[in-house]
C-alpha cells in the first residue's frame, strides 16, 4: 500500500504561538503550535533580576553607561566559588551584546581566519553560522557516541584534523549544545595539550556552564589550559538566569594581546564595554542569592530531563536521546520514524503533522534523523507535546501494519 500523507492541515496555520508566550498561554487546543525549539527557559527570571531592572529603569536618565567594575568582581567571585577558577578583574571584558556577537568579535579580532576553524559536530547552529559569516573555512569533526547516545570528544581525531588542515582556531562548546555533555577534565586536558602543541587559539563558548546537573562538574577551559594562555572563554548570565533578552555577555581573555585586540574591535564597531540593564542584572544574580535560586532550578531541570527522556524512549516508536548532563535540551534520535525518510526537513514534517516545533539536527551539522527539544517549559504543554508525538508513532505503526 502506498504511504499515506503524514501532514495535518490543522498545523499548517500561520498563527503559531510564540515560544516566549508558553508560560502564560495555557491553551492546548488542537490548533496550537507548541514550540520546543528556542533555547530559553519558559520560567520566570529570578526576582532579584526583575528588581534590578526596575531599579535601573527608575533612574531619571538612560544615558551612556560605564562598564561595571563591581560586576567584574562578581564574576571573579562566581568563578572562584562555583567553578574553582581564580581569575583577575583585568582578565574580563564586558559586552553590550550576546555571546554570538562576542564570538564573532573574538574570531574577527583574534583568530587567523586565513586558516580553518575547527568545530565538533553536532554543535549549536549559531556557532557554525557565526564562524562562516566571519569568513572562516569551517572544518567539522564529528563527536563519537555509544549505544546510549552519550557523546565523547576524540582528542586524537581532533589533533589529526588540526594538524592536517593547518587550522588556527578551535571553537569549543562546553558544556555542549545540543548533546548535553559536560566534558571531563581528562578530555579537556588532552585537547589542551594538542592546542598548545599546534599553537591553536581556543574559543570556548560556556553559556551552559552554570546549568550543570547534580553529579557533574564543569571546568572552564582556562582552568585546565596550564601555562598556555592562547584562549578566550565566553559566557553570559543569559541562559543561567533566563535573562537572554538583555543581550549582554562577557569574556575571560587569556592574553593581554587578545584583550587589546578585542577592545579595538569593540571601538571599531561603535561599542564600548558595559550594558545599561545587563550589567545591573548580572551584578545581582551572580551572588549567593542568585546561586540559591539557580540550584533549585537545576534540580528541577535534571528531574524533568530524566523523566521526559524515559517517556520518549517508551513511545510506540521509541525516540532515544542523549543523557543531558547540563542545560535543558534533549538531542533525540528520531531515525526510526517513517517521516524521517521523507525529503522535507524532519522537524518541519513533525511540526506539520503534530504541531510540535523542534529544531532539525541538520542545522547542527548532524545527519538527517536527529532533533533538538527544549524541555524547560510549562509541564502541561510538555505533556501535550509528548502525547502528540505518541499519537504520531501510533499512526505510523498502524500504517505499517496495514
Amino acid at each position: 500500500m502506498a504511504d499515506e500523507p503524514l501532514t495535518h492541515p490543522t498545523f499548517q496555520r500561520s498563527d503559531a504561538v510564540r515560544h516566549h508566550d508558553f508560560a502564560t498561554n495555557s491553551a492546548t487546543g488542537p490548533g496550537q503550535l507548541i514550540g520546543l525549539d528556542i533555547a530559553d527557559m519558559d520560567f520566570p527570571s529570578p526576582p532579584v533580576a526583575l528588581h534590578a531592572v526596575h531599579t535601573r529603569a527608575s533612574r531619571s536618565d538612560l544615558r551612556y553607561t560605564l562598564a561595571s567594575e563591581r560586576l567584574r568582581g562578581r564574576i571573579t567571585d562566581w568563578y572562584r566559588v562555583r567553578h574553582d577558577w581564580r581569575i583577575q578583574n583585568r582578565d574580563i571584558l564586558l559586552f553590550p551584546f550576546g555571546v554570538k556577537a562576542a564570538l564573532r568579535m573574538a574570531l574577527e579580532t583574534c583568530a587567523d581566519l586565513s586558516r580553518p576553524v575547527v568545530v565538533c559536530t553536532p554543535v549549536y547552529s549559531g556557532i557554525l553560522k557565526v564562524a562562516r559569516s566571519a569568513g572562516a573555512s569551517v572544518h567539522e569533526v564529528p563527536l563519537e557516541y555509544d549505544a546510549g547516545l552519550r557523546h565523547t570528544l576524540h582528542p586524537r581525531r581532533l589533533a589529526d584534523e588540526l594538524r592536517r588542515s593547518g587550522a588556527g582556531t578551535l571553537v569549543l562548546c562546553s558544556p555542549h549544545n545540543p548533546v548535553g555533555r559536560v566534558w571531563r577534565p581528562d578530555e579537556l586536558i588532552a585537547l589542551a595539550t594538542t592546542a598548545e602543541e599546534t599553537g591553536t587559539l581556543v574559543i570556548s563558548d560556556e553559556v551552559h556552564s552554570d546549568l550543570v546537573h547534580p553529579g557533574h562538574q564543569h571546568r572552564p577551559w582556562g582552568a585546565l589550559a596550564g601555562d598556555n594562555r592562547n584562549w578566550i572563554v565566553l559566557h553570559s548570565a543569559g541562559k543561567t538566569f533566563n535573562v537572554s533578552g538583555l543581550q549582554s555577555s562577557f569574556a575571560v581573555v587569556g592574553t593581554p594581546g587578545h584583550h587589546k585586540a578585542i577592545r579595538r574591535g569593540l571601538s571599531s564597531w561603535g561599542y564600548y564595554e558595559g550594558s545599561f540593564f545587563g550589567d545591573a542584572v548580572a551584578e545581582e544574580v551572580l551572588t549567593p542569592d542568585g546561586a540559591r535560586w539557580l540550584d533549585t532550578r537545576i534540580h528541577h531541570l535534571a528531574e524533568v530531563g530524566s523523566r521526559i527522556r524515559r517517556t520518549l524512549a517508551d513511545l510506540p516508536v521509541p525516540l532515544p536521546s542523549s543523557p543531558p548532563e547540563a542545560g535543558f535540551l534533549l538531542w533525540i534520535d528520531a531515525r526510526a520514524l517513517r517521516v524521517a525518510g521523507q525529503p522535507v526537513e524532519l522537524a518541519e514534517r513533525i511540526r506539520l503533522r503534530t504541531g510540535v516545533r523542534m529544531l532539525d539536527g541538520t542545522r547542527f551539522g548532524a545527519p538527517t534523523g536527529f532533533l533538538r527539544l527544549n524541555y524547560a517549559t510549562d509541564p502541561v504543554l510538555l505533556s501535550t507535546a509528548v502525547t502528540r508525538l505518541a499519537d504520531l508513532g501510533q499512526e505510523e505503526t498502524r500504517v505499517v501494519q496495514r
